[in-house]
């Protein structure tokens, strides 16, 4: 019965030591730096997870004191004896404490500067390609970049293939200007003509050129926006250009200039159309086969870079708005929803942000719009 009082004595004794300590300029300081973080996953992790070991500490504490003075005093109750044990125990305790208190705080800087780096500091990409210079692109690109600037740099025409709004056509326009030529772009769609790629006479027999017509012949990067909404005759018609460097134009027969180079994009891998993508076509395995097909996911860290920049003055809203559009795109992703939360839906809200609008009203205008019932009830939603 003794020993618990003693017990009891010392953790009240400990725990007032302990609440001194917080006044140490350490702690002071890891504090401020605690509350700028507050709102991040692992600093309240390491927050709980430092509680949790403080009060492991003082019942440790205070359990071995209450038992060396039961030993010592065969049971004599003696609280300023009590606490002189408990400041004895705790001086080699704290100055452990102190050290890796400042140890967190060196390591919750450096988490801070390299957070503010990321999302600040320009980027710079550099890739070497098979017999040529090494390329800088400086700004921000996606972080397939430098796999796309190695399969055009191999004289490969390439298939972008990602969900919308993951900067695939702003990925080749990035290409274009890291290989210093000219960039040229057709959206594809099921009507898309011939004539729009391959040129036509007019009634007074003028033959007019296309941009794939310019790039073709004089060289330069094409982009062929959206290749699984064309119509696959179309598409195929680019078979032969694509695979031996020639192509059949209204005018005649023209050769592949040296430095010519293709991206298409897509939102689906030629298989037709899904839940998501409805009005995709099927393509004909003969043209996919022309292709290096590369992958492009969303690229958060590009995506929150954009966002913050397009509202400097609203940064705090930005990154509300940052973890609402990827939590909903989590939930849409892992329950298969036909619903999407693009890129552009953080960057557009950004802009809304910036130019005075509310985040509530960022959020029905950009991001949950259109969302039925049933679909605002499987990702959490209120209704």
């Amino acid at each position: 019965m003794r020993e618990n009082k003693i017990r009891a004595i010392a953790t009240e004794e400990v725990r007032r030591a302990l609440r001194q300590q917080r006044t140490d300029e350490v702690a002071s300081d890891l504090d401020r730096l605690t509350e700028r973080l507050t709102n991040t996953t692992s600093m309240a992790a390491r927050a709980a997870e430092q509680v949790v070991r403080l009060e492991a500490q003082t019942r440790r504490i205070a359990t071995e004191v209450a038992g060396r003075i039961v030993r010592e005093q065969r049971g004599r109750l003696d609280r300023d004896q009590v606490r002189v044990a408990v400041r004895d125990e705790l001086a080699g305790v704290l100055r452990a404490e102190q050290a890796e208190m400042r140890s967190q705080l060196l390591d919750l800087a450096r988490e801070e500067a390299k957070r503010a780096l990321d999302e600040h500091a320009p980027t710079v990409t550099e890739v070497r390609v098979v017999d040529a210079p090494s390329i800088r692109v400086e700004g921000e690109t996606h972080h397939v970049l430098p796999d796309l600037l190695l399969a055009l740099g191999a004289h490969c025409h390439v298939l972008l293939v990602g969900p919308a709004g993951t900067g695939k056509s702003k990925l080749a326009e990035h290409s274009a200007r890291a290989f210093d030529q000219p960039f040229y772009a057709l959206s594809v769609g099921p009507t898309t003509p011939m004539s729009k790629v391959f040129g036509y006479f007019d009634a007074h027999g003028l033959y007019h050129d296309t941009p794939f017509r310019r790039a073709f012949e004089q060289g330069g990067l094409m982009l062929l926006d959206e290749i699984d909404c064309g119509h696959p005759g179309l598409l195929a018609e680019l078979n032969q250009a694509l695979a031996l460097g020639i192509c059949a134009f209204a005018d005649g027969m023209v050769t592949a200039h040296p430095q010519f180079r293709l991206v298409a994009t897509a939102n689906t891998y030629g298989a037709g159309g899904d839940r998501r993508y409805v009005g995709r076509q099927a393509l004909d395995a003969a043209t996919l086969d022309r292709f290096t097909l590369l992958e492009v996911p969303v690229d958060e860290r590009l995506e929150r870079r954009l966002a913050l920049a397009h509202a400097p003055s609203q940064q705090d809203a930005v990154v509300q708005l940052l973890a609402t559009v990827r939590r909903l795109r989590a939930t849409a992703e892992e329950k298969n929803l036909p619903v999407m939360f693009s890129p552009r839906a953080s960057i557009e809200g950004a802009r809304l942000l910036e130019a005075g609008v509310p985040l509530a009203k960022v959020l029905q205008w950009r991001v949950l719009r259109g969302l039925s019932q049933a679909h605002r009830s499987a990702l959490g939603l209120s209704p």
